[in-house]
């Protein structure tokens, strides 16, 4: 088996009856309304994957989720061998599939969690994240006596025993290892705050990153999914950031560098066009020159320098979008949301929207009477809001982009006091309207879960809830620190067992009881 890397979460399997595509974003134009794009660039890999999808093999396309630096719906529509499966996750909500519907290839498979699909000599198997928040997939593929785990985005760091059990050596691991969301990339904090946060989360995603390998202990990591590059003009500062969430993989390399020596693990830092060899485990480098990680900077400002003209066609176009009717419609859309949000009542604080081009006129979102209002100013202390540009709210009114993608291209301002997450109100922002219900279904149905386990930390034991209240992540596979942290292996939060185990960023509590110590029996002599 070899792999090919495709760039970003990208890759290329190829055995010697089967060739699978793994989530190739290959597009010049990004993604998320081109705020995102390739690093380093991969654009001149498209016609490679043509010709390798026109080759006389069974062939399979994979799709894990419908984030756009995933599923490149250009790059699909320009293929000119279609005679391949495509291969998506079956989550509860249907519009991956239903996007996908009329797309013409050979035929399309929606696969659940953990099922198999069979190709000649081998088989591909798909693990589902299919928590509303977060819907994204993994792929396994086995073949010649090899197996392949790409986990790309998708948060099931709580499953890797469960796969580690089930599925034996992983020759190969690829996951994200950079961040990823708005968080605290588009917030307003000090420096001092938002290099605290940063730091905090960075080293979150590097522990979840570590333990998957140490539960895995594959023969080879692969650091994919890391960060990508930032060319708008009101975007580029993102990418210098040096303290922030994105971080590049001789970052993430060195972190782990202990932990793969303990698991006997090599790394494998593959660019665009590289392929590796499963069996003998050499590599063959792509010919031309190579993008190298100390010459990111001058590469980020060349880079750039090709979108001038594309960015100055763009800026004329959403010069001329009507702020004043936008933030009309904005008003109805999301009163129409909040109607939908059956858990409002538990939101504590307000949501103001704004836009740039208004300046002193906000929509004054009230979950708790479930109304929506103009207002010329922020009047509490205690409040959400959010600032956006006309332009692009307009094309999320006129379905040119959803919610999670405008929340993803990073051209907002956000600032919430007290700074806690509320996860209603994130919901309410990235979330269409369809998806508002399950997610409160999804929060009743978590509080529901009664189970509880037992967990020791500094030489005391505890009963904890076993699903964490964000997403149902596992905590038996969670991790301690400070002899009295238990942290969620999915998305690092964390919970103090000492303080009946509240979050300590939020809100949430995992209901932590101290187990007291068995007394010892004492026997007596007759």
């Amino acid at each position: 088996m070899k792999l090919t890397y495709l760039g970003h979460a990208g890759f290329c399997v190829e055995t010697a009856h089967a060739i699978v595509i793994m989530d190739p974003w290959l597009s010049p134009e990004g993604a998320f309304d081109s705020s995102w794009f390739q690093l380093p660039k991969n654009h001149d890999l498209a016609p490679v994957v043509d010709d390798k999808l026109g080759l006389p093999k069974e062939k399979f396309v994979y799709v894990s989720h419908e984030h756009e630096d995933h599923y490149d719906r250009r790059f699909l529509d320009s293929l000119q061998n279609r005679d391949f499966t495509l291969v998506i996750a079956r989550f509860r909500r249907p519009g991956l599939r239903r996007a996908l519907a009329q797309y013409e290839c050979k035929q399309i498979i929606s696969v659940s969690d953990r099922e198999s699909v069979p190709f000649d000599g081998g088989e591909l198997k798909l693990f589902l994240d299919d928590s509303e928040l977060n819907r994204d997939s993994a792929m396994l593929v086995r073949a010649e006596g090899e197996t392949f785990l790409n986990l790309n985005d998708c948060r099931i760091f709580d499953r890797m025993t469960e796969i580690s059990q089930e599925e034996g050596q992983i020759t190969a691991f690829t996951c994200q290892f950079s961040g990823a969301s708005w968080h605290p990339t588009c917030y307003e904090y000090s420096s001092e705050d938002f290099e605290r946060i940063s730091k905090q989360k960075v080293l979150a995603k590097f522990r979840m990153v570590e333990r998957a390998i140490e539960v895995l202990r594959p023969q080879v990591f692969i650091p994919s999914a890391g960060p990508v590059c930032f060319l708008a003009p009101e975007l580029v500062d993102l990418n210098f950031r040096s303290k922030g969430i994105f971080r590049r993989a001789p970052e993430v390399v060195a972190y782990l560098t202990p932990a793969m020596q303990r698991a006997g693990t090599r790394v494998s830092e593959l660019l665009p066009g590289d392929t590796l060899d499963l069996h003998t485990k050499e590599t063959e480098q792509a010919s031309g020159a190579r993008y190298r990680d100390e010459d990111f900077e001058e590469y980020v400002a060349a880079y750039a320098a090709e979108y001038d003209g594309y960015f100055a066609k763009r800026r004329s176009v959403e010069a001329l979008i009507d702020a004043k009717g936008t933030f009309m419609r904005l008003q109805s859309e999301l009163q129409k949301k909040v109607d939908l949000l059956v858990l409002r009542d538990r939101v504590s604080v307000p949501l103001y929207f704004g836009l740039q081009e208004l300046s002193g006129e906000w929509l004054r979102v009230d979950f708790s009477h479930g109304n929506v209002e103009r207002r010329a100013e922020i009047a509490e202390p205690a409040h959400y809001r959010i600032l956006a540009n006309a332009w692009q709210i307009a094309k999320v009114l006129d379905g040119e982009m959803t919610w999670e993608d405008f929340a993803l291209s990073f051209r907002v301002r956000l600032k919430r006091v007290p700074d806690e997450y509320q996860a209603l109100i994130h919901a309410f922002l990235v979330l269409g309207k369809g998806d508002l219900y399950r997610f409160c279904r999804m929060i009743i149905d978590l509080e529901n879960r009664t189970e509880r386990v037992e967990v020791e930390a500094g030489g005391k034991k505890y009963l904890v809830d076993r699903y964490c209240p964000h997403n149902g992540g596992d905590l038996q596979e969670g991790w301690l620190e400070g002899d009295r942290y238990l942290v969620c292996s999915r998305h690092g939060w964390c919970f103090d067992l000492q303080n009946a185990g509240a979050c300590t960023t939020n809100s949430s509590s995992i209901h932590a009881e101290a187990v007291a110590p068995e007394k010892p029996v004492v026997l007596t002599s007759a």
